[in-house]
Formats: structure tokens, sequence, C-alpha cells
């Protein structure tokens, strides 16, 4: 699987802030509730999960390998792909 085949899944949606929310490749929104925040540095993507208006649980993603500071870091697609996906599944 690839970061695309996320993205071309991903949804948009207005949150309760009438806020339209729609997925690119930062920000992958699923239909559970959840959006993906991708950050990209040098060779390093940070992979954080935030509601639909914005909140991010630090803690959610801790039970899967994430850093003290509730982020997935990865160093390849596959990587972040199981990222996104553990994230899909919440």
């Amino acid at each position: 699987m690839k970061i695309q085949d996320f993205i071309n899944k991903g949804i948009t949606i207005v949150n309760s802030m009438g806020e339209v929310r729609e997925t690119r490749h930062s920000s992958i929104v699923f239909p559970n509730g959840r959006v993906a925040s991708i950050v990209i540095e040098e060779d390093n993507y940070s992979i954080a999960t935030c509601d639909y208006d914005g909140y991010f649980n630090w803690d959610i993603l801790k039970p899967f390998g994430a850093s003290k500071d509730g982020v997935i870091i990865c160093k390849t697609e596959d990587e972040v792909c199981k990222a996104l996906a553990i994230i899909e599944s919440l």
C-alpha cells in the first residue's frame, strides 16, 4: 500500500465549527472521526492524530509505538502506511 492509497480513500467533512476538513498529502481525513497529520522533515515523517475539530490526542498512539510526545516517527513510506492503518482502525 502507498500513502497515495490512503489519500485516495480520504474524505472531506465539515466539522462542528463549520470548517471544511479535506484530505491532502499532509492531512488525511478518515471516516472514523480521526485525521492523520503528516509532517515531513529531512528524511523523517512525523505522524500524529487529531479529531475533526483539530484537537490532537497525544496519548492515543502511544500503545502503538509513538514517542513520549505521542508522535510516530517513520523513515519509509511503508512505515507511514502502517501508522496510517493504525489511525484508520481506531
